[in-house]
C-alpha cells in the first residue's frame, strides 16, 4: 500500500469511528458531497487548510495522524523514506 492509500484508509476509518456520513463531513467542511469523495479517495488533492480542518473536526491530532500512518508502512519504505532524508 502506497501513502496516499494508507492515508486515505484512515481517514475513511475515521469517518466511520465517528459515525459520519460523507454527506455530513462535507457539510461540515463546506464542501459538495462529491468534492470529499473525491478528497477522501485521492487525499493529495486535498488542500492542507482543509485537512486539518478535517482533522480537528475529528479531534486528531496531525501528528499523531501520520505517525500512525508511518506506522503501517512496511519496513522497506520506511527505509527507502529515511534514506531520502
Amino acid at each position: 500500500m502506497n501513502l496516499n492509500e494508507l492515508i486515505s484508509k484512515k481517514l475513511k476509518g475515521l469517518r466511520g469511528e465517528n459515525m459520519l456520513s460523507l454527506e455530513e463531513i462535507a457539510n461540515k467542511l463546506g464542501i459538495h458531497r462529491e468534492t470529499y469523495r473525491k478528497y477522501e479517495n485521492n487525499p493529495q488533492a486535498m488542500d492542507v487548510g482543509l485537512f486539518i480542518e478535517l482533522l480537528n473536526i475529528y479531534r486528531y491530532n496531525p501528528l499523531i495522524f501520520f505517525e500512525q500512518i508511518y506506522g503501517m508502512m512496511p519496513s522497506k519504505n520506511k527505509n527507502q523514506n529515511l534514506q531520502n532524508e
